[in-house]
């Protein structure tokens, strides 16, 4: 799984074959991968059930502990956030590029999608939804979005940085910045005079 997930990380969902991932392993047997997953995106279920056990275990834990209704969006953003954050900090692995990846690919994302370790991921975005039900739902869909862009796209840059040996914040500094600005994105007004009538249906 690990080195599934380096691959992926590196070259995308579709740059990597079943017997690269086994070679990469180093399995003689260069069968392996499809042996034990299949296909494909089952290799990709496979790294991100690897990886969201311990993430889908921490976020329970933080929205059994949370008020099930608020208009306060910043603790469904921390529930979202923090225990992707620690455990990529802890992991000094390649999730977060092998998410950013995977966010672009209708593939991945339908494969994530459907994991039962995504329900905390799920339940955790509708509440913060459900917090922001003043916004146009257009707009409501567009800032849930942008939080996942932050916090993925942020998390995958500070891998790299640590990777390469660059300097880079503090890693309880860098999760205060994405719950800060995600909070910041949630809470801006729309643009004025904007309403669901005037976002096309096509985005």
């Amino acid at each position: 799984m690990l080195h599934a997930e380096r691959l992926f990380a590196e070259l995308g969902p579709h740059g990597v074959s079943l017997r690269g991932v086994s070679a990469a392993a180093g399995q003689r047997n260069h069968s392996a991968a499809q042996y034990h997953f299949g296909d494909r995106a089952g290799v990709i279920g496979g790294v991100f059930s690897h990886r969201m056990v311990e993430v889908d275990r921490h976020r329970r834990e933080l929205l059994d502990a949370a008020p099930a209704v608020t208009d306060d969006v910043k603790g469904p953003i921390e529930v979202l956030v923090r225990p992707l954050a620690d455990m990529v900090v802890a992991s000094d692995g390649w999730y977060a590029r092998f998410l950013a990846r995977a966010r672009w690919d209708p593939v991945s994302l339908n494969v994530l999608g459907a994991q039962p370790e995504a329900y905390s991921y799920h339940a955790a975005r509708a509440r913060l939804a459900d917090a922001l039900e003043a916004l146009p739902p257009k707009i409501r869909a567009s800032r849930l979005d942008q939080i996942d862009d932050v916090a993925v796209c942020t998390l995958a840059a500070w891998e790299w940085s640590r990777d390469r040996g660059e300097e880079r914040l503090d890693a309880d500094v860098m999760i205060d910045e994405i719950i800060t600005t995600s909070v910041a994105i949630a809470c801006v007004p729309p643009p004025r005079a904007v309403t669901d009538r005037q976002v096309s249906p096509a985005t």
